[in-house]
């Protein structure tokens, strides 16, 4: 009894411990996530961005499919270091150069680079959640990971701003170091560090293609994530056209963000214990729609009405978000670190998608306003597989948060 306490309260410790990395991660992200887009459109002085996309994520995808092979030989927390070591490299690096074609390379690095950590926190974190209470652990994660997101897009507008990509280089820089050190003192033992033999690529496809419940919530991710994609690609672009300033429209994604913080682990505890998931996917794709068709129909100029609808939108995508996460981690275990490769894979094909169908839409149309069609098209097919879906069975009983 003594012993099972004992190792109930030592997993809490590192379940906050990868909350704290994921707070500071998610910092580290929405530093670039949403002046990315303005650095390469200084790089080739146009809207159109497209291809440094497509060409980032190709990359990644190939790279995500190696990397459970990667994890099974070297472990998840050497894994993770290794990565965060490279990360700081690539940053130091971004620092001494100028915004070029050299300078567009690195940051592409840094993407990828990014695009693989994100998915070995989430295996890291996979070994302490059990379906008993996998919503609420994943809502706690994912309700920390994105108050540090919160936080970025002001901080990384005014850098921008006021002391251009150099600063927002070496805070992204000071982060990374920190997130090495921490994970280097702290996760060497993470729980699972030995790892059975995976399934090949050619079967994860097939598992995924013969289990309606694996297929249908990857489709769901994948609505998720091209709204992502087309959203954190030419939302800042589009605002910059309208008129709104860096500051502005800090401001205006900091509010944007707000409803990550505070329904994710509220959403994580329904879904464990009263409602499952289906309700409230539904929900929540439906306020998305609502929310991109009012973005095309608008012509407001102004800072309060894309505060609000942006903040609308977010509601539906935090529900999604939590919702997805939850469905799927109750299908598998803590070591089928090929299929959740394979699950994380929708961010990559969705960045991939969007950048192409976007890109050819603003070249055969020339209006921005055009991705808000082409996003509300794919969140409409969203509502087929989620309605396919069977929802999982709350459970009352197993551990919290």
């Amino acid at each position: 009894m003594v012993k099972r306490m004992y190792t109930t309260f030592a997993e809490d410790r590192v379940i906050q411990l990868i909350a704290f990395l994921g707070f500071v991660f998610g910092l580290s992200i929405s530093l670039l996530a949403y002046v990315t887009s303005s650095y390469f459109k200084e790089v080739i002085m146009s809207d159109n961005v497209s291809l440094f996309y497509v060409v980032i994520f190709c990359i990644l995808l190939v790279a995500l499919f190696k990397l459970n092979r990667i994890i099974e030989g070297f472990g998840r927390a050497r894994t993770l270091l290794t990565l965060l070591a490279a990360q700081v490299g690539v940053l130091l690096a971004l620092q001494l150069s100028p915004v070029s074609w050299g300078g567009a390379i690195l940051m592409m690095i840094y993407y990828i680079l990014y695009g693989i950590v994100a998915i070995v926190f989430d295996i890291v974190l996979e070994a302490y959640s059990t379906n008993g209470h996998t919503g609420r652990v994943r809502g706690f994660y994912l309700s920390v990971w994105n108050f540090g997101i919160l936080v970025g897009p002001l901080i990384s507008m005014f850098l921008l701003e006021h002391y251009g990509f150099f600063m927002i280089f070496t805070v992204t820089l000071v982060l990374y170091a920190m997130m090495f050190l921490v994970a280097f003192i702290a996760l060497n033992d993470v729980q699972g560090h030995v790892i059975p033999q995976q399934l090949h690529t050619k079967n994860v496809i097939y598992k995924f293609l013969h289990n309606r419940a694996l297929l249908n919530i990857y489709l769901v991710s994948l609505t998720l994530n091209f709204f992502y994609a087309a959203m954190t690609i030419y939302m800042p672009l589009y605002l910059r056209n309208i008129g709104l300033t860096w500051g502005d429209i800090g401001m205006i994604f900091m509010v944007m963000l707000v409803p990550f913080i505070f329904l994710q682990y509220p959403a994580g505890v329904l879904a464990d214990k009263k409602y499952g998931e289906k309700e409230m996917l539904l929900m929540g794709l439906s306020i998305m729609v609502v929310s991109i068709g009012m973005m095309f129909f608008s012509t407001s100029r102004t800072f309060v009405f894309w505060a609000t609808v942006l903040f609308f939108s977010r509601i539906g995508a935090a529900l999604v978000e939590e919702l997805q996460d939850s469905y799927f981690y109750k299908q598998i275990n803590e070591n089928d670190i090929a299929l959740i490769n394979f699950f994380r894979s929708t961010r990559a094909v969705a960045y991939i998608a969007s950048a192409i169908s976007v890109g050819m839409a603003l070249w055969i149309f020339a209006d921005m306003r055009i991705f808000f069609v082409v996003i509300g098209c794919v969140l409409l097919a969203g509502f087929l597989p989620v309605f396919m879906l069977k929802d999982s069975a709350p459970v009352t009983e197993g551990r919290g948060v």
